[in-house]
């Protein structure tokens, strides 16, 4: 049996969440395998770590504010140097509870039932599930971010760049040491956790991939959750 660690930083708002883990919930897993959760919970209140289930958690407080506006998330280095430590917990609670696999999932995505099947089918050491955020996805060629590609757009398996926040990784990955530790020489030009571990995946010799057959749902803002909402009526 393969083992699966579904996992994320948490700091959501509480109805987010539910329907974040309602995605979970539907997942169709591949025979053969099993999957489990974990969280690493900092800055919620009592409302939203009432709503976990099915899941293992730690809680933590990483002492930066974090600001959600109505169109867009504010980040700042050190914001996501922390968001990095976090992401770091869940890949060592991945090695020392001895699973295969490591999925990690932003809580504002909402996931397609067929996205672990799909994932797992690629068979690639690092392999995201696109997600669409007006113009922009969680995929890109180089540097700090490139426009789409064409192809993004039809369903398929393509290679890419740099991604993140809805992957799937194998174990020898982190056993190769890859993380989300910031590289010390990059500070501005590259900015953000992602784009630290996929140049330590990069430089290891790894490559990185993006499917485009189930893509998820980003609930980013309150709009777009109020949209998902309506549509689910």
């Amino acid at each position: 049996m393969k083992k699966i660690l579904i996992c994320a930083p948490l700091r959501q708002d509480t109805d987010i969440f539910r329907e974040y883990q309602k995605s979970l919930d539907a997942l169709e897993v591949p025979e053969g395998y099993e999957v489990s959760r974990f969280f690493v919970v900092n800055g919620c209140g009592e409302d939203l770590k009432s709503e976990i289930r099915d899941a293992e958690w730690t809680e933590v407080e990483i002492g930066e504010d974090y600001i959600k506006t109505d169109d867009d998330h504010l980040w700042n280095i050190g914001l996501m140097n922390k968001v990095g430590e976090l992401r770091n917990m869940t890949i060592r609670k991945m090695l020392d509870g001895g699973f295969d696999y490591w999925l990690s999932v932003d809580t504002d995505l909402i996931m397609d039932p067929w996205t672990l099947y799909r994932l797992i089918e690629a068979d690639k050491d690092i392999v995201s599930e696109i997600f669409w955020t007006q113009h922009w996805c969680n995929a890109w060629m180089y540097d700090q971010y490139t426009p789409p590609e064409r192809e993004w757009y039809n369903p398929g398996l393509y290679r890419t760049g740099m991604t993140g926040a809805c992957t799937l990784v194998k174990r020898k990955v982190f056993e190769a040491g890859v993380d989300y530790t910031p590289i010390p020489n990059i500070r501005k030009a590259l900015r953000g956790e992602d784009r630290h571990f996929c140049v330590r995946a990069a430089c290891a010799g790894f490559e990185m991939w993006v499917d485009t057959h189930c893509p998820a749902t980003h609930l980013y803002t309150r709009e777009e959750y109020e949209n998902y909402m309506a549509g689910r009526r």
